[in-house]
């Protein structure tokens, strides 16, 4: 636990402009998930990254949290929709990209990460992404289970 942790209990007062700004990101989120469901998943990766552009806008003098916590949940939703369009490399970097944001709290981009990595044949650095996944998480089930599944195909010399 962090020595600032004291700060998260701050209320977050958002101007105009803010404000403005959070629900266009919302919006954007929004409309990229419900693509993602209908299917869509190139118009889905179109929404989260204009979210991701326009929570990247803010003015400097917000909270930096705010920021983070938006692009981390653009940046894994976007990571999914590459998945579901098996494009694993751009879906393992938005996946970092979303821990980069969000260490803790942020399991399915860990677990999202792993498995791109698996699908590209990069066996080792999945299992130590994996075990730092849950190094952080703890002992999240799906974690658990992609570390074992990758760990029987590295004792296999699969790369499939």
């Amino acid at each position: 636990m962090s020595a600032l942790t004291h700060f998260d209990a701050l209320p977050l007062q958002m101007d105009a402009q803010s404000k403005a700004i959070s629900a266009g990101v919302a919006k954007l989120r929004d409309s990229g998930n419900g693509e993602f469901r209908k299917g869509k998943f190139p118009d889905a990766i179109r929404f989260y990254t204009l979210g991701i552009q326009m929570a990247l806008q803010r003015p400097p003098w917000e909270p930096n949290q705010l920021v983070r916590e938006e692009v981390a949940g653009l940046y894994a939703n976007r990571a999914q929709a590459h998945m579901a369009l098996t494009q694993w490399a751009e879906g393992s970097v938005d996946a970092e990209a979303s821990v980069e944001a969000r260490k803790v709290g942020n399991a399915k981009a860990w677990w999202r990460r792993g498995r791109c990595l698996q699908e590209m044949g990069r066996l080792e650095e999945a299992r130590e992404w994996v075990r730092r996944g849950l190094g952080m998480e703890g002992e999240e089930a799906e974690l658990v289970a992609l570390l074992r599944d990758i760990e029987t195909r590295i004792a296999r010399g699969s790369k499939a």
